[in-house]
């Protein structure tokens, strides 16, 4: 299903997005968050989708190479530098969690920089399932292979996405709460850049 922005109901309801884009970047031997997409980069490829979302505030997670990137992005959008990025996502999830848990927010929606696919309606499809369905508090992303972020939580996730450390993120928490979790489609969701030659896919 497809959802046009123009025809989203407004939203009761407070969001924040957190995009994370902390990592190093190892494989790839440059800031992923700065490789040139269309006539940006990909973080900032990412932050607009974020920002268009009007029931939703966006926050960015940054780590490595922090300087450069904060200096290349043109945003007023809230940075937050997380000290210890180099633990892994894991912790680069806690980190930004712990940022706005105690703000009011009504879930949280992971998401992050290097999916170039990803573009506004994703967000509000996972908004439209979280909302629309009683038994689920938890959304992720389907793609055609696999499955992963842009993903939402429920607060009753927040303790546990702010205990998480190391490199594998929230998989494992996901894994242990099958029965309250909905699926969004996402099309080339499974897309991003790791190395150079995925710059060749898009």
């Amino acid at each position: 299903m497809i959802f046009a922005l123009k025809n989203m109901k407004q939203k009761s309801k407070k969001y924040a997005i957190l995009i994370l884009a902390a990592g190093t970047s190892s494989r790839l031997g440059r800031p992923k968050q700065l490789v040139k997409f269309g006539n940006s980069n990909l973080l900032s490829h990412t932050i607009y989708a974020a920002s268009q979302i009007e029931n939703a505030d966006t926050h960015i997670i940054l780590g490595a190479h922090a300087d450069e990137i904060s200096d290349t992005i043109n945003t007023t959008l809230p940075i937050h530098i997380n000290p210890n990025w180099e633990r892994g996502m894991g912790n680069s999830i806690a980190f930004g969690v712990g940022k706005v848990r105690d703000l009011v927010y009504d879930a949280v929606i992971l998401t992050v920089c290097d999916q170039p696919y990803l573009e506004a309606p994703h967000f509000e499809q996972l908004i439209e399932m979280y909302e629309g369905g009683s038994a689920v508090d938890l959304v992720i992303s389907k793609y055609t292979n696999g499955s992963g972020p842009p993903s939402l939580f429920d607060p009753r996730y927040f303790n546990q996405l702010c205990g998480l450390d190391g490199d594998d993120g929230a998989k494992a928490m996901v894994k242990g709460n099958m029965k309250r979790v909905g699926f969004a489609h996402f099309e080339r969701g499974d897309i991003d850049v790791d190395q150079e030659e995925d710059l060749l896919l898009f």
